[in-house]
């Protein structure tokens, strides 16, 4: 079942300052069909940074080249200002060492603007979008997880120490029987106590 039969909408931020590239850019995701209800685009790296911290997206498509700084040292600029949102690097002179750079920035996906670059953005966006909430979900039941690890782990030690409070008073009542004189009685079940920690 596609997004689009499930109801589910995705939001983008583009910042492409390109105007015919933000046209089609614009044509691709927002043409019927396609899963985005929102495309904020951003003409400058000033604009780019302001909507990133001001507005939730559930991806980024940022060109390298844009006015103000390298697409990917902002990318690393919102990163560490806590910008949570998947990234995808859009680039017209792609490189090997771009590539090595942009994914140590934890940026999810790479496109190369060639001639027809435009029509596989919303299959990459959407795959981008899945694999992140997915990590995410991932996340989420492992630190879930990691929760009720702790909790049990804390359940044991207080009943362990409760086992040891618990033995320590039977050999004080098995000796305080002992010394009384009433062996037969209490002993035994002090034993069956004993035996059942």
């Amino acid at each position: 079942m596609t997004a689009v039969e499930t109801g589910e909408r995705y939001t983008a931020l583009v910042v492409e300052d390109d105007a015919t590239h933000q046209l089609l850019i614009r044509k691709a995701l927002e043409s019927e069909g396609t899963q985005f209800s929102q495309v904020q685009f951003a003409r400058d790296s000033d604009e780019a940074n302001r909507y990133a911290r001001q507005m939730a997206f559930d991806v980024m498509l940022f060109d390298n080249r844009i006015p103000g700084t390298r697409g990917l040292d902002l990318i690393s600029e919102l990163r560490n200002a806590g910008v949570v949102s998947p990234f995808v690097l859009m680039t017209s002179a792609g490189s090997e060492d771009l590539v090595v750079q942009a994914y140590r920035k934890n940026v999810s996906d790479y496109v190369i603007k060639d001639s027809g670059f435009w029509k596989e953005l919303p299959t990459v966006l959407l795959r981008v979008i899945k694999a992140d909430r997915a990590k995410k979900r991932e996340q989420e039941l492992m630190s879930g997880l990691e929760r009720a690890n702790a909790k049990l782990d804390e359940m044991n030690s207080a009943t362990r120490r409760r086992d040891e409070q618990v033995k320590a008073a039977l050999v004080r009542l098995r000796a305080a029987a002992t010394s009384s004189g009433d062996k037969g009685t209490l002993v035994p079940i002090l034993d069956e106590i004993d035996a059942l920690l």
